[in-house]
């Protein structure tokens, strides 16, 4: 979905510029559009890239979950209960946190699930949750990777 985003930008921004220039709009001003267009490119290129260079991981010591630089949750592996595959495409937000619930969505997705033996504290939405949801790439290898760090405690 980002890379459509990114796509659809890229096309609106040569298209406005075509547009401004075919109706002789002043160099200073369609430039500054020109620029705007550009940096919102960039905006969403960079958000790709940093999501992209910090996924989730799950070790020895238990699960991190993360969206790039705007999000860290670190679950020690003692917490964890379980996980199972149950796949949402309804997620409201980017990150929600409900009855309990932990919500980690990629456009809209979730869909690996991790119970909690007790209640972790969530910093941001501030809170306390005893199940996690998230998007994983491959979620059956996220599910192997927590049945082997559960396999192991």
């Amino acid at each position: 979905m980002t890379a459509i985003l990114s796509f659809v930008l890229v096309v609106e921004t040569a298209a406005v510029e075509l547009l401004l220039r075919r109706f002789g709009l002043p160099d200073v001003p369609r430039l500054a559009i020109l620029a705007l267009g550009v940096s919102s490119v960039l905006g969403v290129l960079g958000v790709m890239i940093v999501c992209a260079r910090r996924p989730h991981v799950v070790s020895q010591d238990g699960l991190r979950l993360r969206y790039g630089p705007f999000f860290t949750l670190d679950v020690p592996a003692e917490l964890i209960a379980s996980a199972r595959l149950d796949r949402r495409f309804d997620e409201k937000r980017l990150l929600s946190l409900s009855d309990g619930e932990l919500a980690v969505a990629v456009a809209s997705q979730t869909n690996v699930v991790v119970e909690l033996r007790e209640p972790l504290d969530v910093p941001r939405p501030q809170g306390r949750a005893r199940r996690l949801r998230f998007f994983a790439d491959d979620p059956s290898a996220a599910l192997r990777a927590i049945a082997q760090v559960l396999d192991s405690a």
